[in-house]
């Protein structure tokens, strides 16, 4: 998933939430303003802590032992953390919110590149509109 910042409202208008936009690759692509992008940037820093947090408490719950030694604590206890060929119930759990926090993490890093790019960007026109207006203090270069 890639994500164009750009300066104004995306295009389909002010309640849009993002424009889906081509990308070279063909992947598809979503187009933000910076307003919109640092706010869902914020909402997916939020979502992959709480993840991390989760992942923590599903990895504790592989670990889980039966409290006794008698055949239906046990075979109950490897449908809920598997036994090594499965991973059981807790053990499925896990894996999806592991993979929800790849992917949260992801996101996160994709939106941070995306508003660092156009921070970059602004930063490079600026300085080209300076220098091809010289040591003018008006108008247009």
């Amino acid at each position: 998933m890639n994500f164009t910042i750009t300066g104004d409202q995306p295009a389909g208008g002010g309640a849009s939430g993002g424009a889906a936009v081509p990308s070279p690759g063909g992947g598809g692509g979503f187009s933000l303003s910076r307003d919109e992008a640092q706010s869902m940037l914020t909402v997916a820093k939020r979502v992959r802590d709480n993840l991390r947090h989760m992942n923590t408490q599903a990895e504790a719950l592989r670990k889980i032992r039966p409290p006794t030694d008698d055949p239906g604590s046990t075979s109950y206890n490897t449908l809920l953390v598997g036994d090594g060929r499965g991973g059981g119930a807790f053990g499925e759990g896990a894996d999806q919110v592991g993979r929800e926090l790849k992917y949260a993490g992801q996101l996160v890093s994709k939106l941070e590149l995306a508003l660092g790019i156009t921070v970059a960007a602004d930063e490079n026109a600026g300085a080209d509109v300076k220098a091809a207006a010289g040591d003018q203090d008006k108008g247009f270069a």
